[in-house]
């Protein structure tokens, strides 16, 4: 069933304090800012489905960001999908920036920073989708992300308008047909960036496109105790010496890549009181670091202080 979180449920003065708080919990940790916090309204109708996510936006002017910080606070693992309807917005990610005109779409990962310009009077339908179920129908995705996708294009008019139909459609329909739904609405967007595989991303160098599909292995896989280098080239379907040269080519190392967003993930959850019951062990397990004495030992080396220490000064 559809939630709608409206600023017009608040006073008007706490209406952009409890906009902030809906958006990170409709879709994943960010931080919003606008240019008139005073007069500020929004709208999210969102329906949490089975496969996936979906709701339709409005509001005033807002410029909304997803931060280094914002990413190591949670393990949301998805992809999504801004579709304009109203106004013009922006996609920025990987240095790649989409003008969303009406009818346009672009795709943004929620593994890695970006940023959202969205103006007053604007309306989106956003299709938060589960990462490995874009990957399964389309495994370069994390190539096609800060790109548009024109919906000027017969296409593109066709999965604007059946996009939203279908989304709004699925949650009067029965439960043995949303599945299928869902897996439609998913397949309308595969088919629009696969047109991009002719598009500029190709352009970009292949070892480039290779970091950046690791860099995002990486961060879907911090979980893993067993995850390293070698599984890491295993999935990408290259050597470890392979791998480890364009790493060294970019100045960085594959080990230390992982360790790193393995110790920033932890010092995070120590620093979140919703993880206040747990013991510096069991963090430290759920980020793929099983010993306590090698977890010290790291900890020092990158934040120059014991876990318990970090813990009790923050």
């Amino acid at each position: 069933m559809a939630i709608l979180l409206s600023t017009e449920s608040v006073r008007q003065t706490e209406g952009f304090a409890y906009w902030r708080e809906a958006v990170c919990d409709a879709y994943v940790h960010l931080d919003c800012q606008c240019d008139r916090p005073d007069d500020f309204h929004g709208e999210i109708l969102l329906n949490r489905l089975s496969r996936l996510s979906a709701s339709f936006v409005s509001g005033s002017q807002q410029s909304v960001r997803r931060r280094r910080r914002d990413i190591a606070r949670a393990g949301e693992d998805s992809f999504l999908i801004s579709l304009q309807i109203l106004k013009e917005g922006g996609v920025l990610q990987d240095g790649r920036q989409a003008r969303l005109k009406p009818g346009d779409f672009a795709l943004y990962s929620s593994v890695d920073r970006y940023n959202l310009e969205l103006p007053d009077g604007f309306r989106q339908l956003v299709v938060q989708i589960p990462r490995t179920m874009l990957l399964s129908r389309l495994p370069d995705a994390d190539l096609m992300t800060g790109i548009s996708v024109s919906g000027s294009s017969v296409m593109g008019r066709i999965i604007h308008d059946s996009a939203v139909r279908l989304v709004s459609a699925i949650d009067q329909s029965p439960a043995q047909v949303q599945h299928s739904l869902q897996d439609t609405v998913v397949d309308l967007f595969v088919t629009g960036l696969a047109s991009l595989r002719e598009a500029s991303y190709e352009l970009s160098r292949p070892e480039q496109q290779i970091l950046l599909r690791a860099d995002a292995e990486i961060r879907a896989n911090l979980q893993d105790p067993d995850f390293d280098r070698s599984a890491l080239a295993a999935i990408l379907g290259l050597s470890v010496r392979r791998l480890s040269e364009l790493y060294r080519s970019d100045g960085r190392s594959i080990s230390s890549e992982i360790r790193a967003l393995r110790l920033d993930r932890i010092a995070t959850d120590l620093k979140d009181s919703r993880y206040a019951r747990h013991s510096i062990g069991e963090i430290a397990y759920r980020w793929g670091i099983p010993h306590q004495q090698s977890l010290t030992r790291m900890f020092k080396e990158r934040f120059g202080t014991s876990p318990r220490d970090y813990r009790a000064n923050g």
